[in-house]
């Protein structure tokens, strides 16, 4: 509602279309340093939660994540460019019955194109031609800034009447600056955004994409998608490119969008309002791109306003990376497969255990990037108990799912070794930062600034503060390898004998909105869809994909009121639950 694209003309008059009074913020100016911004942000941060947990209630909450890859011939066994896309869409770790996403082909107008669609959009959103296959995945493109208003800048746009069955309307005030909607109102906080007006361009949009007959007009599609995405591509020429999208507005000298700005007019952006070349690459050197939502390049600047989601030297889609760059000769088996690989790595938590936490978690081997300092801490200070850990972790492949590869698809039981790195590595963020932070922090946000103050850890980063000082504990350990013996010996005494992962994998649920939980699977960081494709000379010469259950089939009831689930419901049950994937059809 805030962030409709009608714009309407701002008036005051609408005012009187309401039953009470508008509650407004008084008109006095924000006087520097006077507002508790860390309480501001604490109650938006509790708003935030509240709205999620309302949608989590009606299954409305998305999460959006997606993985992507694409393999340059030079890699390939076959010599073919080979991508693979996953988009991750689910709500709140559970699967919505339906799917909100389907698989589906246009044979019309000129347009041969299949893939994956979303209800209600009327295009193909990842998908393949006779020329050229796609992916995409949420990108972090700088499209938006907040700005802190003088309340008497601030205007009603609208009055939005919200029908209420039973109930009486709701009526929802929007007030607008000139920078955009209000989000805050004490003190005024207004949300301006690159692609206001543009949002219903990208349906055309895909249309281009679909019928690009090259590279560059492919990536000159791109440029057109207001909100920011990230792709990857193949062609039948041979080639592989990737590029973020996103309208990424040129900004005033001396503004930084990681933060909020004035609203003074310092910082508007100048007029008219232009935007940064896409960041993009093609045909890379090394043979592959990838993407598990991570940064476009080692200079692109952390997302806005989202401190938990920042990239430091850790993030989940190294495995990615480890993996393509040390292989070659790649089949398309191994490029498909990869998926399951990645889907089960999993990365610190708070929790695991209960029921509660019966869900995958972001992804990445943390250990990879701290084995070599815990390693040494226990070396200097060997007990038969430190050492039987230190050969837990030596035999671990990195999975959070025991018993190898076998066991990745359909396996019960969580890696003893991931449950003793996930508690030991989370006692050590304990120990090095509450006594400064407290444990609200982002965990993985805590883990980047632990690796760049741990001694065997190379950054270019300088740390004026040593987090490893106890200051509420002035007897308790004060060094890097003092708090990782310590934690080792806490999350031993807390985990108890083993084995500590039987049954402990989790189950993902599909959850219909009438009849509830249809079905389950074994937890695994995966997506909702995904297709891999081999381009050849002449175009795709072969094609994988799945889908979760329920869209083919119908649910009915009978006389006395049970439903009847068609046997189709659950018919891509066997494909998609084990990541088998199957052939979609080659069209000429």
């Amino acid at each position: 509602l805030l962030a409709s694209s009608e714009k309407k003309k701002e008036s005051n008059t609408a005012t009187a279309t309401l039953k009470k009074p508008l509650k407004t913020p008084a008109p006095n100016k924000l006087v520097a340093n006077s507002a508790n911004f860390k309480k501001i942000a604490a109650d938006m941060r509790q708003e935030q939660e509240t709205i999620i947990a309302n949608l989590k209630k009606i299954n409305a909450y998305v999460k959006m994540g997606s993985y992507a890859w694409v393999v340059s011939g030079d890699k390939t066994a076959s010599g073919n460019p080979i991508i693979y896309s996953g988009p991750q869409m689910d709500h709140a770790f559970k699967f919505s019955v339906p799917s909100i996403v389907a698989e589906g082909s246009i044979q019309a107008g000129g347009l041969n194109v299949s893939g994956m669609v979303i209800p209600g959009m009327p295009a193909i959103v990842i998908g393949r031609t006779a020329h050229h296959a796609w992916s995409m995945q949420v990108g972090h493109a700088h499209t938006l800034d907040y700005f802190l208003e003088d309340p008497a800048a601030m205007k009603l746009h609208r009055v939005e009447i919200i029908k209420v069955a039973g109930q009486a309307d709701v009526q929802l005030p929007v007030f607008r600056t000139k920078h955009g909607p209000v989000i805050n109102a004490d003190p005024v906080i207004s949300w301006s955004y690159a692609h206001w007006g543009h949002e219903f361009e990208i349906v055309g949009t895909y249309l281009d994409m679909a019928r690009a007959q090259s590279m560059d007009q492919f990536g000159s599609a791109l440029r057109k998608v207001s909100l920011s995405q990230h792709y990857c591509y193949a062609d039948r020429d041979g080639n592989i490119a990737y590029w973020m999208s996103g309208y990424d507005p040129v900004r005033a000298a001396g503004t930084d969008p990681r933060f909020p700005q004035k609203g003074d007019g310092t910082a508007d952006w100048p007029t008219p309002v232009t935007y940064k070349p896409l960041a993009t690459g093609r045909n890379a050197a090394r043979g592959f791109y990838s993407g598990w939502n991570s940064r476009a390049s080692s200079t692109y600047s952390n997302a806005p306003n989202n401190p938990s989601y920042y990239f430091g030297p850790f993030h989940r889609a190294h495995v990615i990376e480890d993996y393509l760059a040390s292989h070659d000769k790649l089949t398309f088996a191994d490029i498909r497969d990869l998926a399951l690989n990645i889907a089960t790595t999993d990365s610190i938590r708070s929790e695991f255990l209960g029921s509660a936490h019966n869900t995958y978690g972001d992804g990445g081997n943390p250990w990879k990037y701290v084995e070599n300092d815990f390693t040494a801490a226990v070396q200097a200070a060997p007990t038969d108990a430190r050492n039987a850990a230190l050969a837990l972790m030596a035999g671990w492949d990195g999975h959070f799912v025991a018993g190898g590869k076998a066991n990745w698809a359909f396996g019960k039981d969580r890696a003893d070794a991931w449950i003793l790195m996930n508690q030991w590595i989370s006692e050590v963020l304990k120990m090095t930062f509450n006594d400064e932070l407290g444990d609200d922090e982002s965990r993985v946000v805590l883990f980047n600034v632990l690796l760049h103050g741990l001694p065997g850890y190379e950054t270019s980063i300088t740390n004026y503060y040593d987090w490893f000082t106890n200051k509420n504990d002035l007897d308790g350990p004060q060094t890097a390898s003092e708090i990782i013996v310590a934690a080792l010996d806490n999350t031993l005494a807390a985990l108890g004998a083993q084995p500590w992962g039987i049954d402990k994998r989790g189950q993902i649920t599909y959850s219909h909105e009438i009849l509830g939980a249809l079905h389950s699977l074994p937890t695994s960081s995966r997506s909702t869809y995904a297709h891999c494709v081999e381009m050849g000379p002449q175009g795709p010469v072969r094609i994988e994909s799945m889908f979760p259950l329920g869209e083919s089939g119908t649910i009915t009831y009978d006389a006395t009121g049970m439903p009847i689930v068609d046997p189709n419901f659950f018919s891509m049950n066997p494909v998609y639950d084990g990541f088998a994937h199957r052939e979609f059809p080659l069209e000429n």
